[in-house]
């Protein structure tokens, strides 16, 4: 089920619209073929946009995972891989970056607090997330008593000793998701007599679709899978020794469809490429009976940002001369304000035009003093309206809403392009930040 993205809305906020007066125009017409109704007409779309080749949904595997995939053709414009995001109109390419801390030493021993949940991937019964006490050695240990020596610290720690073999206790960040990043994890191994074993899971979309990088003390194994609807992939990785009741560094970098690995500082495992998930949660990882302890993890990552978010800048970027861009999507069956180039048009509700252009795929274009506006439906690949765009433009003397219709068509065009490239159907059905 698609999530809905909810955003504060005012029953008793003046349409800024009010103002336009709508025509009824033939895009690329002479200016005299309009019928004059207030405040409101529509025109259909007089052509058809150019239908795009369909592609499959494909994956370019992991190293010795399952052959490749090749990049999606899309006529009249330019090859493109589509690994974009699995969330619901996000479009992969933002480049602000930011920087998350999760040091559990500042935390209250006990449950783990939100936005942390256990969760479990195969059998067994629940895992135990706790925070716990533990001592530090000094290092004067040996040198003085070593009661007096030690202080205390906290960790989070997974304690459940259930030897169930398919069995792999989570603990999932939920706050937010992340696509491109890099992690560092601080980790030890403890005990445990089937497994012992610690890592982390990445681009998580649910307990059952992941990524993970996980340490074996017992085994002396550094390793890569996937988990997909449950099922785990074959293993890649390198043999090396993780000494048991030691802390290590284990860093995570994904960026795109790659994939990098470094332990202790050193790199472990050669670069892969998957594009089976492009972004989601993290998780601290166990197996079986291991009982292992996290000290902190540290993230860089890029900031997503929403598709419509991303269509807003792009005009910008492009069409400096605009006025104003707003993108419009339904909430609860009606359209509202998504992304727009005036912060305080967001959440407020869309009027006649953007109905008719998400509902029939219609283009309105009207004026009101000082300015034209136009309000075109942004089509996907299926060729159904998924936003309604609505743009500001600078007047001039003799403009016809012909002329308007025209002049924001072809803006229209380049941010469906973007539309239609980032559109995946894990972006539709997928989950929400």
């Amino acid at each position: 089920m698609s999530p809905r993205i909810s955003f504060p809305r005012s029953t008793n906020v003046p349409d800024p619209w009010s103002a336009v007066a709508w025509h009824h125009v033939e895009p690329g017409g002479n200016g005299d073929r309009r019928r004059r109704t207030p405040l409101s007409c529509s025109v259909r779309v007089a052509k058809a946009l150019e239908s795009r080749a369909a592609t499959s949904r494909g994956t370019t595997s992991a190293t010795s995972l399952t052959g490749h995939h090749s990049p999606q053709v899309f006529p009249g414009w330019c090859h493109v891989l589509v690994c974009f995001a699995a969330a619901i109109l996000t479009f992969a390419g933002a480049t602000d970056a930011a920087e998350l801390q999760l040091d559990f030493a500042s935390m209250t021993n006990g449950a783990p607090p939100a936005p942390f949940r256990a969760a479990l991937t195969g059998g067994g019964p629940p895992p135990d997330w706790r925070l716990v006490e533990i001592a530090t050695p000094s290092p004067f240990e040996t040198v003085i008593e070593p009661s007096s020596s030690r202080s205390h610290e906290t960790v989070m720690a997974q304690l459940s000793t259930d030897a169930t073999d398919e069995r792999f206790p989570l603990l999932i960040y939920g706050a937010e998701e992340f696509a491109d990043f890099t992690a560092s994890l601080k980790f030890r191994t403890v005990s445990g007599k089937a497994e012992q074993m610690a890592g982390l899971a990445f681009r998580l979309k649910d307990e059952r679709n992941y990524y993970v990088i996980r340490a074996s003390s017992l085994g002396n194994t550094l390793r890569f899978y996937k988990f997909v609807d449950g099922v785990r992939s074959d293993p890649i990785g390198v043999d090396l020794k993780i000494p048991s009741g030691e802390w290590h560094t284990l860093e995570v970098s994904a960026k795109g469809n790659q994939i990098r690995c470094r332990l202790d500082d050193r790199e472990a495992i050669p670069m892969l490429t998957d594009t089976s998930f492009v972004r989601g949660r993290f998780a601290l990882w166990t197996k079986s009976d291991s009982v292992s302890h996290f000290k902190s993890l540290r993230l860089h990552y890029d900031v997503l940002k929403t598709l419509p978010q991303r269509l807003v800048e792009r005009a910008q970027e492009k069409f400096p001369r605009l006025l104003g861009v707003t993108i419009y999507a339904r909430q609860d069956g009606k359209p509202v304000a998504l992304a727009s180039t005036d912060p305080a048009e967001i959440g407020r509700p869309g009027a006649s035009a953007e109905e008719k252009a998400l509902g029939d795929g219609l283009i309105q274009a009207g004026g009101a003093p000082g300015y034209s506006s136009a309000v075109f439906p942004l089509r996907d690949r299926n060729g159904d309206p998924m936003f309604a765009l609505r743009l500001k433009l600078r007047s001039f003397a003799g403009q016809t809403e012909a002329n308007v219709a025209a002049r924001g068509k072809s803006i229209a065009d380049e941010l469906e392009m973007l539309v239609r490239a980032a559109e995946h159907a894990d972006e539709i059905a997928g989950r929400g930040r």
